[in-house]
């Protein structure tokens, strides 16, 4: 019997920001920053963490044109015990490029390079056929239905670290035999989408993207620290590792991937950012009006708040709106309230999300008081579990209501399983069990992590057992399940083992029987990997993204 594989991916990537500026370079801000003591000595406590042994940050704020403080803290370098300051260069991570590269194109189509209706396939006709309709107006919005480079790619188990070349991007783009999503209306977010965009561009100009940007984009705002980032191996004055937490101390961040699909990092430093900030505040500039053309008909990705694929996301605050330069992964690096005139610039060379620090600066400036963090309501109490009162929470609880940004389609739901172990209620990831600690009736607190699961009935959904899941300032909230998990057959077992080829990525699985009788993907070129049951039908598979860094991904069998 011939079987194919469906895979369910969850797979985490990281998106961008869109701003505006002038062909001429800017004025500078200026800078009047002796009568605000009072907020440079907020600032100093909201950054108290950051100091001579840790990463660094630099913060600059900007009201009514002017500068009403600048401060900075932290190292630049930990080896070479270097400050980091406003001069200093930071490599954002990638998806915060597509601010830039989609101003590019805009102002390409300003020069008559081309058009933003132009079909790719008029740059590339070996494109298949079906991506015909497909525009550069879609490929800047997700809306083209090429299959995401990276997720695809990692079925193969090739790690992101491996380097993957434009031939091998088009061969993958050529080879693609349907659409994801229905091209010029359906929505995914799909890092093919800004490589070939990026390949459009410079087909379009006759120039390496880099040297374009520069000449057109950075040097007329005097940006001259800022670059497309594109070879990781340049040496750049005054440049910063991205370092990250681990453990008691810190790592060097040196997992990036090199191909058309992730290739425009942009390098800036805050100085360069201020001057950016500063002019997208001119309407009349170059770069201001190719923003207005991204917002001519602005599609937006799934989620609560106004998230735009080129770059910008709307955010409140009390009653005012952010709007905010970020990918993703809220690392925001500008964020302006328009109506007060207020702007915070902020970069950063340690991983994780930067916009809270934004919020709090903003917060404090107009007097906003921001709730305090739900953990406050967590007051550790004596408890007593008997073991018959820890059963009723135990189960498989399914994410009901988290919206992500990677596709408008409902996607396989999350979800936790709980259980009794040794008299105590523990959490399980795939493999991974979590200890819980008890806080008081209902709450418990994962151990390893700062976060706490609150459980709670509801009377008027026939009293389902929900588990509140409270962390980063955020909840979480997921519902008892009837799933259980499953354990196969020996002769279903068997009947999974064989060869696998998928057409598209022209690549093989080989699937085993362990002795221990698992089954077990197996490539000359990747470690063996087991394949472990799951819930509702599925193998749970763990694919490496990096070299100790993996997620859980999903198999289904289809006769």
């Amino acid at each position: 019997m011939q079987y194919k594989i469906c895979f369910l991916l969850l797979f985490f990537v990281l998106v961008t920001v869109a701003s505006a500026q002038k062909t001429t370079s800017p004025s500078r801000a200026k800078t009047t920053t002796a009568s605000n003591l009072p907020l440079q000595k907020k600032l100093d406590s909201i950054f108290s963490t950051f100091n001579k042994s840790t990463p660094g940050v630099a913060v600059t704020v900007i009201q009514n044109g002017k500068v009403i403080a600048k401060k900075a803290y932290g190292l630049a370098s930990l080896e070479h015990n270097a400050p980091f300051t406003h001069n200093t260069v930071v490599r954002l991570p990638y998806s915060e490029g597509r601010e830039f590269i989609s101003i590019a194109a805009v102002l390409m189509q300003q020069q008559g390079l081309l058009s933003l209706d132009d079909k790719v396939r008029k740059y590339f006709p070996e494109l298949p056929d079906w991506s015909e309709p497909v525009t550069i107006y879609n490929l800047l919005n997700h809306r083209s239905g090429f299959a995401d480079e990276w997720a695809t790619l990692l079925l193969t188990q090739a790690s992101m670290a491996n380097r993957f070349d434009k031939s091998q991007f088009l061969h993958f783009l050529y080879r693609q035999p349907k659409p994801e999503v229905e091209p010029h209306k359906g929505y995914m977010y799909s890092n093919s989408d800004f490589g070939l965009l990026r390949l459009i561009l410079e087909k379009a100009s006759g120039q390496n993207l880099q040297l374009w940007m520069k000449k057109n984009l950075f040097a007329p705002l005097g940006m001259n620290a800022t670059r497309l980032h594109d070879d990781k191996n340049d040496v750049i004055p005054g440049f910063a590792s991205l370092y990250y937490r681990y453990l008691d101390g810190y790592k060097t961040w040196t997992s990036d991937k090199t191909s058309p699909g992730g290739n425009y990092y942009i390098a800036t430093s805050v100085n360069d950012l201020e001057k950016w900030a500063i002019a997208h505040e001119d309407s009349t500039s170059t770069i201001a009006k190719a923003a207005v053309t991204l917002f001519k008909e602005p599609q937006l990705m799934p989620g609560k708040d106004k998230n735009y694929v080129f770059g910008y996301k709307i955010k409140t605050l009390g009653n005012y709106e952010i709007f905010t330069h970020q990918g993703v992964s809220e690392r925001t690096y500008i964020s302006t309230i328009k109506e007060k005139r207020l702007t915070v610039i902020l970069l950063s060379n340690t991983s994780g999300e930067t916009y809270p620090y934004h919020e709090v600066i903003l917060s404090y400036l107009l007097d906003i008081k921001k709730p305090a963090f739900v953990n406050k309501l967590f007051k550790k109490e004596k408890v007593q579990y008997t073991t018959a009162q820890l059963q009723k929470y135990t189960g498989i609880y399914v994410d009901e209501d988290t919206v992500t940004y990677e596709s408008f389609t409902k996607k396989r739901n999350e979800f936790i399983n709980l259980l009794v172990i040794n008299d105590s209620l523990k959490m399980t990831f795939g493999n991974d069990i979590l200890p819980l600690e008890y806080i008081s009736p209902g709450v418990f607190r994962d151990v390893e992590y700062p976060s706490y699961l609150e459980f709670s009935s509801a009377k008027e959904d026939n009293n389902k057992l929900r588990a509140h899941i409270h962390q980063n300032n955020s909840i979480l909230n997921l519902v008892k399940d009837t799933a259980i998990y499953w354990q196969p057959s020996e002769a279903q077992i068997k009947s999974y083992t064989g060869k696998y080829y998928s057409p598209h990525l022209d690549f093989y699985w080989t699937i085993i029987l362990n002795k221990e009788g698992k089954l077990i993907v197996k490539r000359a070129t990747i470690a063996d990997t087991p394949l472990e049951p799951d819930i509702n039908g599925e193998f749970r598979i763990l694919i490496e993204k990096f070299e100790g860094d993996s997620f859980g991904s999903y198999v289904t069998f289809h006769a």
